[in-house]
């Protein structure tokens, strides 16, 4: 990957908005305030959200059977220590934290173009676990901006990038990874989505990049040159300026969020 070109980069403007003591993004308290009085509306997003007892799944530490799995690609020991996890701590639904520092990001795919020396092991989304083949039912109209098979291991496997544009909110974009091929085969840029389609599936480990089955659901506030290569993970340093790019999904997902919060 090249050095980003400064001058055309909107997410080295936001860093240099940061580093003035201005908001990195301007529409940022708007779509907060939005947000706030629409928590708990995507909850259909996925069967039983909005009641499921959450588990965390750890992805900070070395130490975490999934994450050394995952790491390491490897699916049956991936399935056995979830299935483990579950058991001993009675949850019916795993979760992946938004901001949270990770330890499975060491390959050179993850280091930083921005700054030397520093790895993107930040994670801006946010996951949600699920069983393979598992529908997702679109909670606000959109049109596709991205719709693309990542056919490549610890990558994000089928692919959709969304735009939502309406009269009570900034524009804004989500970003969905881990799905099956066949959900980013079905779509087209400029295709329009009605609310309410069930309009994804989750894929499985061959399909999603070699993950446990789930969905990385990421928000964007800002327009970039090319979705495609949207970072779902960056450099801790930017912590404050990922914030305001990519804000937390979870207020929306459930209206007690903290179930979904670090």
């Amino acid at each position: 990957m090249t050095t980003p070109d400064k001058q055309t980069d909107p997410i080295a403007d936001a860093i240099a908005r940061h580093h003035s003591g201005l908001s990195a993004v301007p529409e940022a308290a708007a779509f907060h305030a939005w947000v706030a009085q629409q928590r708990g509306s995507w909850s259909g997003l996925l069967p039983g959200l909005a009641q499921a007892r959450m588990g965390h799944i750890d992805f900070r530490s070395p130490d975490s059977a999934v994450a050394a799995a995952s790491a390491s690609m490897d699916r049956e020991s991936a399935i056995r220590a979830y299935e483990d996890l579950q058991q001993r701590q009675g949850f019916e639904m795993g979760v992946g934290h938004w901001m949270e520092q990770r330890c499975v990001y060491q390959s050179s795919n993850y280091a930083s173009t921005r700054l030397a020396g520093a790895m993107r092991d930040c994670h801006l989304g946010l996951d949600l676990f699920a069983p393979a083949g598992t529908a997702l039912r679109l909670p606000l109209a959109a049109e596709v901006v991205v719709a693309e098979v990542r056919d490549i291991r610890l990558d994000y496997g089928g692919m959709l990038v969304l735009r939502h544009q309406g009269p009570a909110h900034p524009q804004f974009f989500s970003i969905w990874g881990h799905l099956s091929h066949a959900s980013a085969r079905r779509w087209q840029p400029g295709d329009q989505i009605a609310a309410g389609t069930e309009f994804a599936q989750l894929g499985d480990f061959a399909e999603n990049g070699w993950w446990l089955p789930h969905l990385h659901l990421q928000l964007c506030l800002l327009r970039l040159p090319d979705f495609s290569d949207a970072p779902g993970v960056g450099e801790q340093a930017f912590a404050p300026v990922w914030q305001d790019i990519f804000p937390n999904p979870a207020p929306l997902l459930r209206a007690d969020d903290e179930a979904l919060r670090s």
